[in-house]
């Protein structure tokens, strides 16, 4: 490997290593960018002329390459004069743009280098203009498998050459296993020599608790054990906890047999965490207010799949929670029942009667918890709810964004400037995961036709926001979806809102609290947005731990199953188009091209 090339491909990867994880300022990043440079300054010096213009042109290119990288990173386009849709246009094709200018320098200065090496006494002008050639012509035709990959998941033809993973133990699992009180033992019906058996105490090996007893077990031997808690053979994981007739048992069928195991063991933390809860949490009752026009988990004749909600239904009941109806046939104009730990209103379109507002305030009164949702451009006014917690809520204008947005079903609209993705979130213990994971991990929570939320002025309470929406979204006064700089500004507004406040003493003696939380948007509650994959269900899980106070249902759950990635005609349209005609008929000129001087030089 010659100096100019090894220069060359370590600072490329001290460049995109570095700036990619610790940001285009890391100090590793600078020396990356210097390391390059030195390498172009060395192609500079005299030598073997004609090759010695290959190897500055792709030094050069790479750097280029890399420039575009580190532009795209820091939001140069941003200050460019752009429409929403030519700006995300834009994005996209400078991420796409300069891994191929990259990769085609790479490869033509791997090809002339090596030829380079090759005839370091004499080196002929044709032979280094083909070594040139020819990389240049394999960076294109890798680059061709790009719509190679479009048309096979457009025919639905796949090559599985995935890796498989087992799941490891999520923070709310963790959580589980540190808050236990009362003993629990796991019994692993497993063979000692299988691979499956493997990947089960890796996982167990990371659970650590005085509470609890791991032992590994096989069920020919340990016969009795097995037929008392019903284990019928190998492959089971039993929990067990409590003794004589109070004892409480849960098991998880995975199997000894790899190729039948693999998919179980992709999802090994959630069986887990769901058996965990069975047996060691506590039923919490949620009441979710009907009768209102509420957001509903049935499916009905005409209802919209954003009013649906049978995902948050079903991880809150995956959570230990029980769900209940409350509206004015189940008494809640008279009062909460006593056994509530929290009250759900979500997405209400119609007035409560003042009677149902009454009861809800004396709910709060005595140390309830509160998740209200609220959707905006509805009849509903609980501002008398609302302003008793130090919050006012103006549903008559929508937020609106120009970046950030997303799409239900592939098709754009001209609505779907209300669609808006954030990261912004506070470091709430409501929102503690999803803050974490949208700083590392980039992921956000997305809502639909959200209004924002004010603050009153010295409120009451303690009050909170854990939520905003991205920098470039503003309040659409005039409802003409452009932005008006005179009229309109665009800032962080309020999306969700945690309310804590004093609600005299218990039994004991002791000061009580409630605890509310409050969103300007219902639908991010919806289906469509709670099975996204985005952040709604981690702010699900971290809201409903703070409100019930049970630090052991938030957190994440973790799972190793492969996640569906779709693709859009307009974001990979121009990638399809591009790579399928530029491509093959930019290579094709060039050939014509390359004969056509080949000829005249014979001619001449």
């Amino acid at each position: 490997m010659t100096l100019p090339l090894a220069l060359h491909l370590l600072g490329s990867l001290l460049v995109l290593g570095f700036s990619q994880i610790y940001g285009v300022d890391d100090p590793l990043t600078f020396i990356g960018w210097a390391v390059l440079l030195y390498g172009l300054g060395l192609s500079m010096v005299p030598g073997k002329g004609f090759a010695r213009r290959y190897t500055f042109v792709s030094l050069l290119g790479g750097i280029l390459s890399l420039g575009l990288m580190v532009a795209g990173g820091i939001g140069v386009l941003d200050g460019l004069d752009l429409e929403p849709e030519s700006l995300t246009q834009a994005e996209v094709i400078l991420a796409a743009t300069w891994p191929l200018i990259w990769l085609c320098a790479t490869f033509t200065l791997i090809a002339v280098e090596r030829l380079r090496a090759a005839n370091p006494v004499v080196l002929p002008r044709a032979r280094a203009r083909t070594a040139a050639f020819a990389g240049l012509s394999t960076a294109l035709a890798l680059s061709c498998l790009v719509p190679l990959n479009y048309l096979a998941h457009e025919n639905n033809e796949r090559w599985d050459h995935s890796y498989f993973k087992t799941a490891s133990p999520g923070e709310s699992t963790q959580a589980i296993i540190e808050n236990l009180s009362s003993p629990v033992q796991v019994y692993l019906f497993f063979p000692y020599t299988s691979d499956v058996t493997e990947e089960i105490r890796t996982y167990f090996d990371q659970l650590h608790s005085p509470f609890l007893e791991i032992s590994y077990v096989d069920q020919a031997l340990e016969s009795e054990l097995a037929k008392e808690l019903k284990v019928q053979k190998n492959g089971t994981i039993a929990f067990v906890r409590g003794q004589g007739e109070e004892v409480q048992v849960e098991r998880i069928r995975v199997g000894t047999q790899m190729d039948k195991a693999r998919r179980k063991l992709k999802v090994l933390d959630q069986e887990v965490h769901k058996s965990l809860l069975k047996i060691v949490a506590e039923t919490r009752v949620v009441y979710v207010t009907m009768g209102h026009g509420e957001m509903y988990w049935k499916k009905g004749t005409g209802v919209s799949p954003v009013r649906l909600i049978s995902k948050l239904k079903s991880t809150l009941k995956g959570l230990h929670f029980k769900l209940k109806e409350l509206g004015p046939v189940q008494g809640l104009a008279i009062e909460v029942p006593e056994d509530a730990d929290l009250v759900a209103v979500l997405g209400p379109t119609q007035p409560f009667m003042l009677e149902e507002v009454a009861a809800l305030q004396a709910y709060v009164a005595r140390g309830g918890a509160l998740l209200i949702a609220q959707d905006p451009k509805t009849e509903t006014d609980l501002s008398a709810l609302l302003s008793g917690l130090g919050l006012a809520y103006d549903d008559s204008k929508l937020l609106v964004g120009s970046r950030a947005l997303f799409t239900l079903d592939r098709t754009r609209r001209s609505t779907d400037v209300y669609n808006l993705w954030t990261t912004k979130a506070s470091s709430h213990p409501s929102v503690t995961t999803l803050n974490r994971r949208s700083r590392c991990k980039g992921l956000a929570m997305g809502v639909m036709r959200a209004a924002p939320l004010t603050i009153l002025e010295d409120p009451e309470h303690k009050v909170e926001v854990t939520l905003r929406s991205m920098p470039g979204v503003f309040l659409d006064l005039d409802g003409g979806l452009d932005f008006d700089a005179e009229t309109e500004q665009m800032k962080g507004w309020p999306l969700a809102v945690a309310v804590t406040g004093q609600a005299g003493e218990d039994e004991a003696g002791e000061p009580r609290e409630f605890r509310a939380i409050v969103t300007g948007d219902a639908n991010w509650a919806s289906d469509p947005l709670m099975k996204s994959g985005g952040g709604n269900d981690l702010f699900l899980r971290d809201g409903m731990a703070w409100l019930v106070n049970a630090p052991e249902v938030g957190g994440t759950v973790n799972d190793e199953e492969d996640v569906k990635i779709q693709h859009t005609k307009e974001g990979d349209g121009w990638m399809f188009y591009g790579t399928t005609f530029l491509v093959p008929f930019g290579l094709l000129g060039l050939g014509l091209v390359r004969l056509r001087i080949r000829r005249r030089r014979g001619q001449a």
